[in-house]
């Protein structure tokens, strides 16, 4: 069998550190092993080289993705942080990494949805900051409360960079973010927010949400159809 694992050398305290593409780090000397690291109290890899202790995801990231920008964290895609592959890691801004750690918030079950009482519907609207300013963006109003989540994890996936642990239903997107590129560069997309906003990238959303509304209709005709054959038996009896 062809291995395909691939290593890059970096200098770390002073020391030539190989990084491996299944996330492993070796250390040059006698005296080290090649190892994932062991976990602190936070979660992450961590690795001592020369007495100092380094969190293996940025010396993957360092190796495979170039020196971290500055104001740049690694974010961890997948939101494993013991999975330090270099296609699971990525430099994004603090304020792009907080996006999975958004609570659900109201009374709906879902995150980025609440309850609109004066139109009786879920509505969804999504917090983003363009030009240093904080701005909310309206989605959409919704008579389904998981059909309005879907539309944000849409909208928050495609358009906003979302990583996986920040969707209410990240399943619908596991498949999708394994092709999706990294980030062609560094600079922050929300400096084209602008652009986003108009009917093209709404008439994307939908595409999940019909999905969902498809879903819905054929299990209401499956219990037409058990309803139909029920009162079919009933007649028939009662024929008899």
């Amino acid at each position: 069998m062809i291995s395909t694992e691939t290593s890059k050398d970096i200098i770390v305290n002073g020391t030539k550190v190989t990084c491996y593409s299944d996330g492993s780090v070796h250390p040059s000397g006698s005296w080290s092993k090649r190892t994932f690291g062991y976990k602190n109290d936070k979660g992450y890899p961590i690795v001592v080289i020369k007495r100092k202790r380094f969190r293996v995801h940025r010396l993957i990231a360092r190796a495979f993705l170039g020196v971290e920008p500055r104001d740049h964290q690694v974010d961890h895609i997948n939101g494993d942080k013991s999975d330090n592959a270099p296609s699971n890691l990525r430099y994004v801004t603090k304020s792009q990494n907080l996006r999975g750690y958004q609570k659900v918030n109201g009374r709906s079950k879902y995150r980025g949805v609440y309850l609109k009482k004066d139109r009786d519907k879920w509505c969804v609207s999504v917090g983003t900051t363009l030009n240093g300013k904080h701005k909310k963006i309206h989605i959409g109003y919704f008579e389904d409360e998981k059909e309005a989540a879907i539309a944000r994890d849409t909208y928050c996936f495609e358009e906003l960079n979302y990583p996986l642990e920040g969707l209410n239903f990240p399943d619908l997107f596991v498949d999708r973010s394994k092709t999706k590129p990294q980030f062609e560069t560094v600079k922050d997309k929300e400096e084209n927010i602008e652009r986003i906003q108009t009917q093209i990238e709404m008439i994307r959303q939908e595409s999940r949400v019909l999905s969902y509304r498809i879903d819905r209709m054929m299990e209401q005709r499956k219990n037409l159809s058990e309803e139909k054959r029920r009162l079919k038996l009933i007649l028939e009896t009662l024929s008899v």
